[in-house]
């Protein structure tokens, strides 16, 4: 962690991206030169040498994301020019040939121009997500899997309805990596109103589960932290007001009990038996179809009723389920930091599966009557805000991105300092390290 070792990438112009492939064996790197150079790590000499020089676009290159190599040695690239390439190594050729890396295909669908790409997990298929600055993330998958010339748009996701436009800042997106998820899930955030929402697949297309965010700034950067074993999720964003903000977010929120037996996220003051509903009662199974069903607006505050309170039939209760349905219609309110909020155009539907609120510090949970007793049928998605760190100087945060356990997260920032942040035990965020482009960590 204390050795710093210089590559020198001899780019023309600025550095936009860089990233390592899988096995952290191979390093790509782009910048405003137009080039993407590619360095592989020679374990004898401990040095990065240099496998190919390409001239990749006719803009800048601003990012770069690599596919896992069960695909093969594929690489793609996005750029100011508005389109999404797609690269794969010819092994037959010789490094720094001019030949050892062959632009399969160019996509351009964009409007505008596509700030982020990321491949979708391995276990899903080949494909990869692009998203643009006219407010739309579209998914791609080859019609060959073996030769890759041609992408099709299988999904597309609108942020923004109606679009955006260059000016509204750039579109980040960053999929879910876990693969025990019971839906392919992706993050979205910036553009116009520079929101962040979660989407999920359900059936054929992608609908929004939440809102975790809305800022006042743009949003630069999304990333969605590798789950291991955890029974939530992190989700890290970086903003232009020099703010880095984590979430939790739990997409069966009938878990979230559980979420505070992990010591290394339990936040100082926290009382494990706080909490939501309990698992158990969460999962009980409905009961017939002929029962009624109604749904109702459950506090934060009112976590700890016990089971006795679900029996009682009570006036106060059929108010609030009137009050849930008024406040689960129309428009899409600005999300308070740190709450979940659905409705509106593209949110999961009210169908039984999930049940949308828009009360702040609410989430609604669906119920079943049997013999008098209401058990719960589902939750909707909920998140919390759980980190907000502010780098000092204040400067625009130009990059997040986990480590391969989701428990370190690493920043980029205007001030060309990365730095390496650690949740304490006491659920504070604090710079474990940092590494400046012009002096060691030592000098700062």
């Amino acid at each position: 962690m204390n050795q710093e070792q210089s590559i020198p990438v001899n780019h023309d112009d600025f550095i936009h991206d860089l990233a390592y492939n899988f096995y952290g064996t191979r390093l790509a790197t782009c910048g405003s030169d137009r080039c993407i150079k590619i360095w592989d790590w020679n374990k004898q000499t401990g040095l990065w040498i240099l496998n190919e020089s390409i001239q990749a676009h006719d803009s800048s290159v601003v990012r770069l994301s690599w596919a896992h190599p069960e695909f093969g040695q594929v690489l793609a690239s996005c750029s100011l020019d508005r389109t999404v390439r797609i690269w794969v190594e010819q092994e037959s050729s010789m490094t720094n040939s001019g030949s050892r890396w062959r632009g399969m295909t160019t996509i351009a669908d964009s409007a505008a121009v596509v700030h982020s790409i990321a491949f979708a997990p391995e276990y899903t298929s080949l494909s990869i997500a692009a998203a643009s600055s006219d407010g739309r993330v579209r998914l791609y998958s080859p019609t060959d899997p073996v030769r890759l010339s041609n992408w099709t748009v299988n999904h597309q996701i609108e942020l923004v309805p109606g679009g955006a436009t260059d000016s509204d800042g750039p579109l980040s997106v960053s999929w879910c990596k876990s693969r025990f998820s019971s839906q392919r899930m992706l993050v979205v955030g910036g553009s116009k109103y520079n929101r962040v929402k979660v989407f999920q697949l359900v059936n054929s297309g992608f609908v929004e589960a939440v809102q975790l965010d809305q800022y006042d700034s743009h949003v630069l950067d999304v990333d969605w932290a590798p789950t291991m074993g955890r029974s939530y999720h992190l989700i890290a964003t970086a903003c232009a007001d020099g703010h880095i903000r984590i979430y939790k977010f739990w997409s069966d929120p009938a878990l979230a009990k559980t979420h505070l037996a992990d010591s290394l996220f339990v936040r100082e003051g926290s009382d494990p038996d706080d909490s939501d509903a309990s698992a158990e009662d969460a999962a009980a199974e409905p009961g017939d179809d002929g029962d009624s069903e109604d749904s109702i607006g459950a506090d934060d505050s009112d976590s700890d009723s016990d089971s006795d309170d679900l029996d009682s039939d009570s006036d106060s209760d059929s108010e609030a389920d009137d009050e849930s349905e008024d406040e689960s219609g129309g428009g899409e309110p600005r999300s308070e930091p740190g709450h979940s909020s659905g409705g509106g155009a593209g949110s999961l539907p009210s169908n039984g599966l999930y049940a949308n609120d828009q009360g702040h510090g609410k989430h609604t949970r669906k119920w079943k009557r049997q013999g008098g007793r209401r058990t719960a049928k589902s939750l909707a998605p909920r998140s919390e805000l759980v980190g907000d760190i502010t780098v000092q100087p204040s400067v625009p945060i130009r990059r997040v991105r986990w480590n391969g356990t989701g428990t370190l997260l690493v920043s980029s920032s205007d001030d060309g300092v990365v730095r390496i942040w650690k949740m304490t035990v006491n659920g504070t965020w604090r710079e474990i390290t940092a590494i400046a482009a012009e002096k060691s960590a030592g000098e700062l």
